[in-house]
């Protein structure tokens, strides 16, 4: 039997709240697991929070606390170097923009550009890490990014050469499969008209500035009083824009402002229910690398609203409603046509089954294997 890949992956988003980072690397860790060919990981995290969330992280996990500190010395130096933490690894994966030095070849995941391209959007923590990536690319790392869009934003921002000298990788995420729900999860039922079966329009993500929610609840607004039993559900973690978002609430009429939900912070299984229930997917993000709601809607026949922004119109291809995300109006028609208008509904939903089934973990994993073979070479 040949030798198995060793490969070092950074598992420390899956320490902190779920987001799509963490998603993106629970999906890849299964999928090389998969494999025909054996990889060996060996999993590691930078964070002192990670000694708290052990039980969340793979068996195994090497942890080294304090990534503030890691942060600010490799904004400066290529030391410390932390390959004690890899074993015996002939790569290590850098899946969340800290890139340590290493003496070991490394790739490094390049989700979106917003550390750069969107600073106001992102929090203190997330800006103070670009002048250590950025000497992480000057070191020479290999660099991976979910889409062509993102490629070409790394090329601009931190190029120009990447793309010439091969070190840009281009491989989609896969499609995150949604967890069953067997009836109606008690999550959702304290959410009496919707677990009772009203008609929503459903909205993923984290409530932070670029996804772009108060917004929608402006459109939601002005098409409410004439579709009196749509509902609007946003289901995510709390974040910096739950202000701006209950500003947008307050300024819709009482009745419609009744009828907007917002869920916090809920389990897989009743994310799952909420959006293979919806009329409905709103994904107005101003700014993304990926978008996994779109993919995960599409899979299960939801007809998605989205953004002509960022990677979106690459990743919906034509299988979505795309808008301006500041465009209310737009907004408006396109949330009317995905409820009330049944050819469109019927049209966008084959083709999102389409464009769903383009996006394959396995194939993710495979191509990754493939970048992780070539850095060993």
């Amino acid at each position: 039997m040949l030798n198995p890949l060793q490969v070092a992956i950074d598992v420390t988003a899956l320490a902190a709240q779920r987001t799509g980072i963490a998603r993106s690397i629970t999906e890849l860790l299964t999928g090389l697991a998969l494999l025909d060919e054996p990889t060996r990981v060996h999993p590691y995290a930078i964070s002192t929070r990670a000694r708290r969330e052990r039980d969340q992280l793979p068996e195994g996990t090497t942890i080294l606390a304090g990534a503030g500190a890691f942060v600010s010395l490799w904004a400066k130096a290529d030391r410390p170097r932390i390959d004690r933490a890899f074993g015996n690894s002939s790569v290590v994966h850098a899946t969340n923009f800290l890139v340590p030095p290493s003496k070991i070849p490394t790739l490094a995941t390049v989700h979106d550009c917003s550390i750069v391209r969107h600073r106001t959007l992102c929090s203190a923590a997330v800006q103070a890490l670009e002048p250590s990536l950025r000497r992480a690319f000057d070191r020479g790392v290999h660099i991976h990014v979910p889409s062509q869009f993102v490629a070409d934003e790394v090329e601009d921002i931190f190029g120009p050469g990447l793309r010439a000298a091969r070190r840009i990788h281009v491989v989609h995420w896969g499609v995150p499969s949604l967890a069953p729900a067997l009836g109606v999860p008690a999550e959702i039922a304290r959410f009496v008209p919707i677990a009772n079966g009203v008609p929503y329009i459903v909205a993923v993500g984290t409530l932070e500035p670029r996804k772009n929610f108060a917004h929608l609840v402006a459109a939601f607004g002005s098409i409410a009083a004439d579709h009196h039993d749509l509902h609007l559900v946003i289901v995510g973690n709390d974040g910096p824009a739950r202000p701006e978002i209950d500003a947008a609430i307050a300024r819709v009429a009482p009745a419609t402002a009744a009828r907007i939900v917002i869920t916090g912070a809920i389990g897989e299984p009743a994310k799952g229910w909420l959006i293979r229930n919806a009329r409905a997917l709103a994904y107005p993000s101003v700014y993304e690398g990926f978008g996994f709601p779109i993919l995960e809607a599409m899979s299960v026949g939801v007809p998605v609203l989205t953004a002509n922004a960022g990677s979106i119109p690459e990743i919906a291809g034509g299988a979505a409603v795309l808008v301006e995300p500041t465009d209310e109006a737009a907004m408006a028609t396109g949330l009317i046509d995905l409820h009330s208008n049944d050819q469109q509904r019927s049209k966008l939903i084959d083709r999102g089954y389409q464009q769903s089934s383009k996006f394959s973990w396995s194939a993710c994993a495979t191509e990754i294997r493939s970048i992780y073979q070539l850095l060993a070479r």
